[in-house]
């Protein structure tokens, strides 16, 4: 019997670090964006599933009637299950899985607190939710690109619901 015991905690320590191995990673990164900088922070929750938290301060510039020309900054939340679907295949394949190098479905919810700096503007407190399809790449071992698109909705101080595009691409550094 306790020999059966040893052998049965030999398979269980067995598969347990081998399911280690092939799973996603916690990566923390800072990204340049469009027009933006972020820190991001993926937390690994299953074998092929993480959540993306990221904090992003966003710029933009435009004109309107009123104020005229104006440019802002504003910060802006982002909540993101992550689904990598072909994580196991790049691993089997041989190909570089750091940083949770994969193609990944996600579930973007960004949320936009309606503060900003900036001349001639002000940021709207915002919401949207939009399923996306992506990409992410590890160059070298730390330097990452981001790609992610989507079709959601968008919902702010002054609209209801709307469909909004939702587009990712992103330059950054691991750690």
């Amino acid at each position: 019997m306790k020999r059966l015991s040893i052998i049965s905690i030999f398979i269980f320590l067995t598969i347990l670090s081998y399911s280690q191995n092939d799973k996603v990673q916690n990566v923390h990164s800072l990204k340049a964006t469009f027009i933006g900088l972020s820190y991001s922070y993926e937390q690994s929750i299953l074998q092929k599933t993480t959540v993306n938290f990221e904090f992003m301060i966003a710029g933009g510039f435009g004109s309107s009637f009123i104020g005229g020309d104006y440019w802002l900054i504003a910060p802006i939340m982002r909540v993101e299950p992550r689904y990598y679907y072909n994580y196991l295949k790049r691993l089997a394949k041989g190909k570089k899985i750091i940083n949770n190098s994969a193609n990944y479905l996600s579930l973007s919810a960004d949320y936009q607190f309606g503060t900003s700096i900036g001349d001639n503007a002000h940021a709207l407190r915002a919401f949207s939710i939009i399923p996306k399809w992506g990409l992410k790449r590890t160059i070298g071992n730390h330097f990452v690109f981001e790609f992610a698109t989507g079709i959601g909705a968008y919902n702010s101080e002054i609209e209801t619901w709307k469909p909004t595009l939702g587009l990712d691409l992103k330059f950054g550094y691991s750690f």
